[in-house]
């Protein structure tokens, strides 16, 4: 066979499966091919209906008969750094929770970093979930080795990940609505000697991590990711506009999560406040987006943000049930996101199932309801929108980025199946996931993950956890000793009489 018509190694045709293309149209082949030549989809349309994109054969075929081949799914907020401390919290708030969080999740050599995202991506990918923004911590503050490892291991197992390092530079005590007159003395003196990051060693670390990292239009990239406004300094702010407006990478970070939040932003709300320093454009993302004002929709929308909804994590710490459906109908583009997965398993079925379901109990008018098929197309285009790559992630079009899996949809679980989509929202819980591609590479094929050895990951990840062991023991004896102030700012914020609502309350 001559150059000229020996195929790519990396050319794939999907062959035979219900296609949807989660296009505008919302088109569906059934049944349908699906060409990947490189990084992108090359054609697709009805069986034996595709002109292929070479001259001659794949050089790989997937048979698709009686599956569901869809777009990857995109998880828009997580935190590596979480897989580490699985099953450690439970019952607090998400004020409290942080507590827990900074004591456990310091004191990680990179390679513990590398691990904690490894054993993520197992879980992600197994499930159907092809890109990620990783909202990345690393305690006490983001070092360039830390960066190194959490972007080598989504190197690694193959996932599309828009890396956002996570910075603040005030101290956590002054970030909350807190008397701190009820804290132990001691704790108040350990508190003031606690010197401040400095920002200028975060920025400098991003701008030699653009140097570093592959091409914007590479698999894994950088996103700026400087915590809530109320954990930030004046001029950490100013630092990030000035960045931003530099490199505009897009910022992602958590915003009016919670009542305490919401407190601390009263007399000048955040996002106006973020959009006049010139941080907000049409690549930023803001997450959990719960205590929302008029105002705070309003800039939103002025700034072209998506809003990340993570509704799990909302509810397992307390934080408010979000305006999910009053965000729709402002215009706003919605992905979602699993936050941390010691808020449960990486998973977007179980969450986009949750995110449909959730929001039938806000409103009365139930003709505003999402379908099944609107909270799956939903996820895909702010999730898309969020990674910065509208268009070319979350649909199967010709020229999108290959990010596909195929799905047998044959357990007693889903059978006899009627609508594909209500069938994907649900009753699929991921392990339906045959193959996945990413990239135009086939990372997990008939169920075999191809990048990673998951035993030896696992086992290291155990490894580690039960080294750490005496030092989430620490933790709880510090987060003891302010746990009775905490309780009673948190209980006392949520008691206040506002207008503005988001815990559902039993008359």
């Amino acid at each position: 066979m001559s150059d000229e018509t020996a195929p790519p190694a990396n050319t794939v045709l999907i062959r035979g499966g219900r296609v949807l293309t989660c296009d505008s149209d919302h088109t569906v082949f059934d049944p349908g091919e699906v060409w990947i030549e490189g990084r992108r989809v090359a054609a697709v349309g009805r069986q034996g209906a595709v002109k292929p994109p070479g001259a001659a054969g794949p050089a790989r075929t997937i048979e698709a008969a009686g599956r569901i081949v869809m777009p990857g799914l995109i998880n828009g907020h997580c935190h590596s750094y979480t897989a580490l401390l699985k099953g450690t919290i439970d019952g607090v708030p998400l004020d409290i929770y942080m507590l827990y969080v900074m004591a456990a999740g310091t004191g990680r050599t990179p390679r513990d970093v590398a691990v904690s995202a490894l054993v993520d991506s197992i879980a992600m990918i197994r499930t159907g979930t092809t890109s990620i923004i990783d909202h990345f911590s690393h305690r006490p503050a983001v070092t360039g080795e830390a960066l190194d490892a959490v972007a080598g291991a989504f190197f690694e197992s193959g996932l599309r990940a828009a890396i956002a390092p996570m910075f603040a530079d005030l101290p956590y005590l002054d970030t909350v609505p807190l008397d701190k007159g009820s804290l132990p003395k001691d704790v108040l003196d350990a508190h003031a000697r606690r010197p401040s990051p400095d920002p200028r060693l975060y920025f400098e670390m991003m701008e030699r991590a653009l140097d570093r990292f592959s091409p914007p239009d590479g698999r894994v990239k950088l996103l700026l990711g400087v915590d809530g406004p109320q954990r930030c300094s004046p001029e950490l702010l100013e630092m990030t506009g000035d960045f931003q407006r530099r490199h505009r990478l897009g910022l992602h970070t958590h915003m009016l999560e919670t009542k305490t939040q919401a407190v601390m932003a009263e007399g000048g709300g955040f996002v106006r406040r973020l959009l006049d320093l010139g941080i907000l454009d049409d690549k930023s993302s803001l997450v959990h987006f719960i205590w929302c004002t008029e105002d705070d929709i309003a800039a939103a929308r002025e700034g072209g943000v998506t809003i990340i909804h993570s509704p799990r994590s909302n509810l397992r710490s307390s934080a408010g049930v979000c305006p999910l459906l009053k965000l729709r109908r402002a215009g706003l583009p919605i992905g979602l996101g699993t936050d941390g997965s010691n808020s449960g398993v990486p998973n977007m079925f179980d969450l986009t199932r949750l995110a449909g379901l959730l929001a039938r109990a806000t409103e009365p008018e139930f003709e505003d309801w999402l379908s099944a098929r609107d909270v799956f197309e939903m996820a895909l285009g702010g999730g898309a929108r969020a990674m910065g790559l509208p268009g070319e992630l979350g649909v199967i079009t010709a020229g999108a980025l290959a990010d596909v899996i195929v799905l047998n949809p044959r357990s007693r679980l889903s059978r006899p199946m009627g609508d594909v989509w209500s069938h994907l929202a649900y009753y699929e819980n991921g392990s339906g996931v045959e193959t996945v591609i990413i990239d135009g590479e086939v990372v997990l094929e008939d169920g075999r993950l191809l990048t990673l050895d998951e035993d030896a990951i696992l086992a290291e990840a155990d490894e580690i956890v039960a080294r750490h062991g005496a030092l989430r023991q620490g933790a709880e004896d510090e987060v003891a000793r302010l746990y009775p102030a905490f309780h009673d700012m948190v209980v006392s914020t949520l008691d206040r009489k506002d207008r503005l609502q988001r815990l559902i309350r039993f008359e």
